[in-house]
């Protein structure tokens, strides 16, 4: 899901959505270069018609919409209802009545062959539990020549807040057997991946972002759900020498990758 949330088969409660929400503007701050750059390699154009798996609240999709256009399609696709439900409202306050919203699974996409001009992902590849099933169904759907370009999180070590976040009490119970976040984040391994799946003309890239926060507690304020408390001192023992005069400011990595049917 991405970012939609980081597991698969686990389908946000409406408490897990409305924390998602909470870090939303700060996300959309942090991600914008790197979702740009998606949608370029993508080369969305108006009038296309675009797919986005494990689209979560719609930020992707959304942006996506403003670039195909009134006469484009968007179709916000992501196993979580509540979250769909959100990117719908979203969507609509918006003005963008071209953005539609499906529950589906990534594994097993219930749409025609060769009906999508691109396909896009922001953080859910990452996490699915058979993903070539996956990339097999996105290859499908795709026309011949267009894109799929995804983004998913580099390592563990140069995502400090989001490795933390991922050792969360709630999202370790969720997660049981399943991938986990940094599953791709060689950007070897990604384009393997992509290759064996039948792409061609792959290339994967490393981007930097940073996170802005007022201050720590604002930060842990998005993220907590439900953490114990010595969950919650070790992200604060482990991020606060990210915490100066100007707030706090967290780095980041995320691996872009593009294939072409």
């Amino acid at each position: 899901m991405e970012p939609t949330f980081p597991f698969a088969k686990f389908r946000p409660s409406a408490e897990i959505t409305t924390l998602w929400q909470r870090g939303a503007e700060q996300r959309q701050a942090a991600m914008a270069e790197a979702t740009q750059q998606m949608l370029d390699v993508a080369e969305l154009k108006p009038g296309d018609h675009v797919l986005d798996i494990a689209a979560g609240t719609g930020e992707q999709s959304r942006l996506a919409a403003r670039r195909v256009g009134p006469t484009g399609r968007v179709l916000a696709t992501d196993i979580s209802e509540e979250m769909l439900t959100v990117a719908a409202q979203l969507a609509e306050q918006e003005g963008l009545n071209t953005v539609q919203t499906r529950v589906m699974n990534a594994e097993w996409l219930e749409l025609s062959e060769n009906s999508f001009d691109a396909v896009i992902c922001r953080y859910g590849l990452m996490i699915l539990p058979d993903l070539q099933k996956a990339l097999s169904e996105i290859k499908r759907v795709l026309k011949p020549g267009k894109k799929l370009a995804a983004l998913v999180w580099s390592r563990p070590e140069s995502n400090p807040f989001f490795h933390l976040f991922a050792l969360s009490k709630k999202i370790r119970e969720a997660s049981g057997h399943l991938p986990g976040p940094f599953t791709l984040s060689d950007p070897a391994v990604f384009a393997g991946q992509l290759e064996a799946a039948g792409f061609r003309a792959v290339e994967t890239r490393v981007l930097t972002f940073q996170l802005r926060y007022p201050s720590l507690d604002a930060f842990l304020q998005t993220s907590q759900g439900e953490q114990d408390e010595q969950q919650v001192e070790v992200m604060k023992q482990a991020l606060k020498k990210f915490e100066g005069p100007e707030g706090l400011i967290l780095p980041g990595k995320t691996v872009l990758g593009v294939g072409t049917k």
